[in-house]
């Protein structure tokens, strides 16, 4: 039984509009105070750091640091720790580069200095590889090119302030990642990340080596999207994101890699953050716990805007108020030999969309029934980095994650009584052990092993009204009961010179409940064909479990009996292959092109024939998942992704990105198809401007503009949905699977913004609008019961945001 709803799609445009209004009237009285604080001296900042290898993290003492652009220069020169510091750095955009012998350098650019906040820097940098009779000297590593150097092909770093400055992003790493060559989102309500035609299910979150099932509010079983995001960008420094052909060290995934990194407290000085916006009311703080070992503290809170408001007595106009809050830590304290850390990420969510409710006027509600939704969530990790010398260091992680689920669904009689209809309440939790070991023979070769443990428990409990309650899923284990995960990868890197390397990997990957076996290999190899380009090639093989609803799903019989019969599914596989080409056009512009080709197999599909496969999950909302499945479906993708960008400088930046891509699938009945996810082309166009009015104020202007393919849907059946008593009657012709594409997406949003520095405060206002030209745009397409036939369900409309920041 497949069970879906729409239910995490809640923006109401009334309260939108409301709750903007509202904004500018409180920012203006709350904050008028600041706007005057116009100090007439010369504001100034410093820049700190540490600077380390790459491979083996061990601090480099006497390295260079110098601030570029400037006259006259600053400079300074890493002590014994690897430490560094540049005072008196004027307000703005500043650049350094770090140079250390027998080291490429390293520049680091769009540093945005402001008057309250030092900037605090880790920087790595990579050794070089001397040949005989000659030393050759390499350009600095590609802007843009991934922090990890096991990455070859399809992976890039991001800082958080790409993460912040993008029109449309809403400060969301997610929605950030859309712009970027070979991602499709085209959902304005969730920011699941559809990679290269994958489910997005197959996405990896991973925070500081921790790997996380959903970093959202809202989540459902099995997704890895939602509508607001947990992680918080002021809590993260420069990450990595991979959309193929990842390293070894990713196990359990086929689609794309979020590797995020969280960055560490200020341990010389308090400083403290607020906002208020869209995504909610936020504060911040960090320091020292102890400035004699340089431990630091850093925490953040986040509360729903809307449910405060709510709460403060202003309707608008619904009952689905979204109510969410979060809060994210973490704790640091160097030790002679590495590093003890402590980190967690922690959130609930919570919707009502009532249709028994009196007020007509409700946007939320579904036609004919009530709905509740729910998630909570839970993350916490115990890292400890040991350097056992001057060429190895280890790793060692301990962490436990949770999450749950929960959704009621009730029918509505004539006279507006529920009944109940669907109960849906899942939770899972995971206790791990992960060790990773870095070792650097020489300058040419290096290697990275680890090993994973988790133990899985699960408390799984969904329902539905089919002549009574059918118990879809009943199963408890706690995690002394439950099952384990074993994995485990090593990866090697050799430099034959500095402008050639390979790296060649293996994993492998233990289910216990069912003894399902993977081994991974993995190759990747770099050829730098000029000073400013290279030719990228990667492949790899990819295994993913299935969720454990899907294990545990229970097959009814005629004579009321059950099975489990998806307990024995084997991993979904995928082989990658990709090949691309980098290049640096001057400094600042950057072309990248990549073509790929995956083929995916072993993907659970219906015994008896049928459409369905698990590579579309994601596509609809729900539980995702159906019973007497077997690994005999297939699926396959390639395509083609270029990217034109100029990094920031001289006071604009754009960035250009163009995928063209076909994904196709075959169920039980093999019949090929289009995947639920086969859009066919996107192509995303941003561009910012910044003029800095004087020293203290600067205006900021983004635009940015996406145009896909539609979404693939399949025929109603306007008949047999006229004629359904089910609580969702539309229905469908499913032997036409995704035969039809939506009209094609186009939506354009802004984002001006002005920042303004003062000697102990510093202010950001940013106000958005997103689809600025009103588009139509369509989510999907419904029966509906009460108006008697299909409509189209539309997505944002002209939709005003705003947002203040101030660090203090």
């Amino acid at each position: 039984m497949l069970i879906t709803s729409e239910s995490g799609n809640f923006v109401n445009k009334k309260a939108m509009k409301s709750f903007f209004n509202i904004s500018i009237c409180f920012l203006l009285i709350a904050f008028t105070p600041f706007l005057a604080n116009a100090q007439s001296e010369k504001l100034v900042q410093d820049i700190r750091g540490v600077i380390v290898d790459k491979q083996t993290q061990i601090p480099l003492p006497g390295a260079n640091v110098a601030l570029l652009d400037i006259s006259p220069t600053i400079g300074a020169i890493s002590n014994e720790d690897g430490e560094f510091r540049l005072s008196d750095v004027p307000l703005g955009r500043q650049t350094i580069q770090v140079s250390f012998i027998g080291y490429n350098s390293a520049v680091i650019r769009n540093l945005v200095i402001n008057s309250a906040k030092e900037t605090v820097l880790y920087i790595e940098l990579e050794e070089k590889v001397y040949e005989t009779g000659e030393i050759i000297i390499r350009a600095n590593q590609q802007k843009g090119s991934a922090l990890n150097q096991m990455a070859s092909v399809s992976a890039r770093s991001f800082t958080v302030e790409e993460a912040s400055r993008y029109a449309g992003s809403r400060e969301d790493v997610a929605r950030m990642a859309m712009n970027y060559a070979g991602v499709s989102g085209a959902n304005d309500q969730r920011n699941d990340i559809i990679i290269r035609g994958n489910t997005p299910s197959g996405i990896l979150w991973q925070l500081d080596d921790v790997e996380i099932p959903n970093p959202n509010h809202f989540a459902a079983t099995g997704t890895t999207g939602g509508p607001v995001g947990m992680l918080n960008n002021n809590t993260l420094r420069s990450s990595d994101f991979y959309t193929g052909a990842f390293p070894a060290e990713f196990t359990d995934v086929f689609s794309g890699v979020f590797d995020l990194n969280m960055r560490e407290g200020n341990n010389e000085q308090y400083e403290f953050l607020g906002q208020v916006g869209f995504n909610g009311f936020e504060l911040g703080a960090e320091g020292p716990i102890s400035k004699s070992d340089k431990s630091s503290f850093l925490v953040n809170y986040r509360y729903s805007t809307l449910d405060l408001f709510n709460k403060l007595g202003i309707d608008f106009g619904t009952t689905g108020i979204p109510r969410y809050q979060d809060i994210s830590f973490k704790v640091n304290f160097p030790m002679k030999k590495g590093k003890l850390s402590w980190f967690g990420l922690a959130g609930k969510s919570s919707i009502s969309m009532l249709d028994s409710e009196e007020n007509s006027s409700d946007l939320y509600a579904y036609d004919g029934m009530n709905l509740e939704n729910g998630s909570k969530s839970l993350v916490t990790g115990l890292n400890y980095s040991l350097s056992h010398n001057d060429d190895a260091y280890s790793k060692f992680i301990f962490s436990y994650v949770y999450q749950n689920n929960s959704t009621d669904i009730d029918t509505l009689s004539e006279q507006s009584i529920p009944s109940p209809y669907y109960q849906e309440d899942n939770a899972e939790d995971r206790l791990s052990f992960k060790y990773i070991y870095n070792k650097k023979f020489n300058r040419r070769l290096s290697s990275q092993s680890g090993l994973t443990i988790d133990r899985l428990g699960f408390n799984l409990s969904t329902r539905m009204i089919d002549d009574g309650w059918k118990e879809l899923l009943n199963q408890k284990k706690s995690l002394a009961d439950g099952t384990t995960l074993y994995r485990a990868y090593t990866q090697f890197v050799y430099r034959f010179s500095d402008r050639f390397e390979v790296k060649p990997g293996l994993s492998a990957s233990y289910l216990g409940l069912n003894e399902s076996f993977a081994l991974e290999p993995r190759f990747g190899m770099t050829w730098k064909s000029g000073n400013n380009s290279s030719l990228n090639m990667g492949y790899g093989m990819h295994s993913k479990v299935q969720s454990m609803a899907t294990y545990n799903l229970e097959s009814w019989y005629d004579n009321g009996s059950t099975s489990m019969t998806n307990i024995n599914l084997d991993f979904t596989k995928a082989h990658h292959w990709v090949l691309g080409y980098d290049a640096m056009l001057g400094d600042e512009f950057r072309i990248k092109a990549e073509t790929y080709y995956q083929y995916l197999y072993d993907i659970p599909v219906e015994q008896e024939p049928s459409y369905f496969s698990m590579v579309n999950t994601g596509a609809d909302w729900g539980l995702n998942t159906v019973d007497s499945l077997i690994n005999a479906g297939k699926g396959w993708n390639y395509g083609l992704e270029l990217t034109l960008e100029k990094f920031y400088s001289n006071n604009y930046y754009f960035l250009i990105t163009t995928s063209l891509f076909d994904s196709k699938y075959t169920g039980s009945d093999n019949i090929k198809r289009n995947t639920a996810f086969n859009n066919n082309f996107v192509i995303n166009a941003l561009l910012g401007k910044e003029v800095k009015l004087n020293e203290k104020s600067t205006l900021v202007f983004d635009l940015k503009v996406t145009w896909a393919g539609g979404k693939r849907d399949t025929p109603i059946n306007l008949e047999a949905s006229e004629n359904s008593m089910d609580a969702f009657p539309t229905t469908y012709y499913e032997d036409q699977a995704y035969s039809i594409q939506l009209p094609n997406y186009l939506k354009t949003d802004v984002k001006i913004g002005f920042r303004k520095d003062g000697k102990k405060i510093s202010q950001v206002w940013e106000f958005y609008i997103e689809n600025v030209t009103n588009h139509d745009n369509i989510l999907y397409r419904t029966y509906s019961r009460s108006k008697n036939k299909i409509e189209d369900i539309y997505q944002l409309g002209f939709f005003p945001l705003m947002n203040y920041k101030i660090y203090f």
